[in-house]
């Protein structure tokens, strides 16, 4: 029996060594990595100087007298420029579009400040002005930048000609949050990221839909230099607030179309918040069959449906 217990000893001290072993060569791969693939970042819109760090907005299709689509993406998206391509690709003949990556976000530079809503709507604001672009606008969020949407639209309503959301969170939503939870997958994600782990192949899903190969290239650089980021983790933290402050702001009174996914992968809140939310602010709801990035499932619905739409309230 000792004999055995001291063989099953020495190859659980093998097994731990060849973890450890395969973690420190990941991270030193990881680390090495990063540095070598910062220079074939190449970014496919314009960098403009927003408080002291870089914001990244990519815009395609004339202006004319429409108003420009934004495409605000939602928590933890490595690369919204890319993640939002199949649908605003879509659009892009009729519309002017123009994606804005915040802080943290694609090829923007992280910035490790905080996450209130104000300094949020700020970047996106001044980085659409900066990078030439002009309103009316038509905001297009999804998931947690539906707050960043409603907060602009209370803010200033001059400037948002109306809202189409992408399964985008209201403030109710996060009345049912397990904020708990989320904070814990945080900072196991950022612990998995610093690691390296993310590199391994099918760990970080990514959409690829319309993508050309160099496009999709990009889009993993940008996932092995953003992934769980400090921005997402302040984000995290802040949204409870951020959500509290545009509760606060009543109402919207403009047009609004939502499309919302069948809630499997959020929580059974999430579409009855979605259907109150309409009611109060006399929105249109579209509910689709498919998970919460509903503008990589659904986007020739979406993109249908949304230029029927603002055809009729123009």
């Amino acid at each position: 029996m000792k004999k055995i217990l001291k063989i099953a000893g020495k190859v659980l001290l093998l097994l731990l060594c060849i973890v450890i072993l395969s973690l420190s060569a990941t991270t030193i791969y990881h680390r090495v990595s990063l540095g070598r693939e910062a220079k074939n970042i190449t970014p496919n819109g314009k960098l403009v100087e927003v408080d002291g760090y870089k914001i990244h907005v990519y815009a395609q299709g004339e202006k004319g007298n429409q108003p420009t689509l934004v495409f605000m993406s939602g928590s933890a998206t490595v690369a919204p420029v890319y993640d939002f391509k199949s649908l605003y690709s879509r659009l892009s003949d009729e519309y002017r579009i123009a994606v804005v990556e915040k802080a943290g976000y694609g090829y923007s530079e992280i910035s490790a400040v905080e996450r209130d809503i104000d300094t949020m709507l700020n970047e996106v604001r001044q980085g659409l002005t900066l990078a030439g672009e002009s309103g009316p606008y038509v905001l297009c969020p999804h998931s947690m930048s539906g707050l960043e949407a409603i907060y602009w639209a209370q803010q200033y309503p001059e400037e948002v000609k109306a809202i189409v959301g992408l399964d985008m969170a209201v403030p109710e939503s996060y009345d049912y949050f397990n904020f708990s939870s989320v904070n814990q997958m945080m900072y196991l994600g950022r612990a998995s990221v610093w690691l390296g782990l993310h590199r391994i192949p099918g760990v970080y899903a990514l959409d690829t839909t319309d993508l050309t190969e160099a496009e999709n290239e990009q889009q993993k650089l940008l996932m092995y230099r953003n992934a769980v980021n400090v921005d997402y983790v302040l984000e995290g933290k802040a949204v409870s607030n951020n959500a509290a402050a545009v509760k606060s702001g009543g109402a919207l009174d403009l047009p609004i179309l939502l499309f919302v996914s069948d809630g499997s992968e959020i929580g059974d809140y999430w579409i009855p918040c979605q259907k109150r939310f309409a009611a109060e602010n006399n929105a249109q709801l579209v509910q689709l069959d498919c998970g919460h990035y509903v503008h990589n499932f659904e986007y020739e619905y979406i993109a249908e449906k949304a230029l029927e739409y603002l055809a009729a309230i123009q």
